[in-house]
C-alpha cells in the first residue's frame, strides 16, 4: 500500500518527537532568519535632518519655549519599523535642551536640563500620512512641555502628511 506524502509541518513534528533536542535547534534556526525580518529597524534620523525642516522645527520650537541663554532643540533619532503590508511604526526622539550659563567674572551653569520628547506614530506608506500615536515627556524642566501638549492635547491621533514619504522608506 502506498502512503500519501505527510506536509512539511507534520514531517518535522514527527522528526523532533523522535529527537528531543532538534526542537529547540528548530526554532533557534527559524529565529535566526525571521527575527531581524520581523523587527527590521532602519535608521532615517540623517536622512530626515538632511532632506525636510523638521530639525529645524524643533529647533524654533525651543528657541521659543526652552529656557537660558544657551537653549537648543536637536532631532536625536527617528526610526521606522514594517508593521504590515502598507504601515511602518515610527519612533521619534527629540531632546530640548535648557541651560543657562553665567559668563564673566563668574564662569558657572546656573542650570543645565533636557526635556526629552518621545513620539510613536504610523506612517501608511500608500497615501503618506502620519498618525501620532503617543507622546511621552522625560526631565520635564517646571513642566513646560507637559502643559503644553496638555494645552494642544489633539496632538495625540492627529494625522500629518509626510511629503514624499516613499523617499525614507527605501
Amino acid at each position: 500500500m502506498v502512503q500519501a506524502p505527510r506536509p512539511f509541518i507534520q514531517n518535522i513534528l514527527m522528526i523532533t518527537a523522535a529527537n528531543k533536542q532538534l526542537l529547540p535547534a528548530l526554532f533557534l534556526s527559524l529565529s535566526i532568519f525571521l527575527i531581524p525580518i520581523l523587527c527590521y529597524s532602519k535608521d532615517i534620523t540623517d536622512k530626515v535632518i538632511k532632506e525636510t525642516q523638521l530639525d529645524e522645527q524643533i529647533s524654533l520650537f525651543c528657541s521659543i519655549y526652552c529656557l537660558g541663554n544657551e537653549k537648543e532643540g536637536i532631532l536625536k533619532s527617528l526610526t521606522l519599523t514594517k508593521a504590515d503590508n502598507n504601515n511602518f511604526k515610527v519612533q521619534g526622539k527629540a531632546a530640548l535642551r535648557n541651560r543657562q550659563v553665567a559668563g564673566e567674572p563668574l564662569n558657572v551653569t546656573v542650570f543645565d536640563r533636557t526635556v526629552i520628547v518621545n513620539s510613536d506614530g504610523t506612517l501608511n506608506s500608500e497615501n503618506c500620512e502620519l498618525k501620532v500615536d503617543n507622546v511621552t515627556i522625560e526631565n520635564d524642566f517646571q513642566n513646560i512641555v507637559t502643559n503644553l501638549l496638555k494645552a494642544n492635547s489633539d496632538i495625540i491621533g492627529k494625522v500629518i502628511e509626510v511629503p514624499d514619504c516613499k523617499k525614507f522608506l527605501n
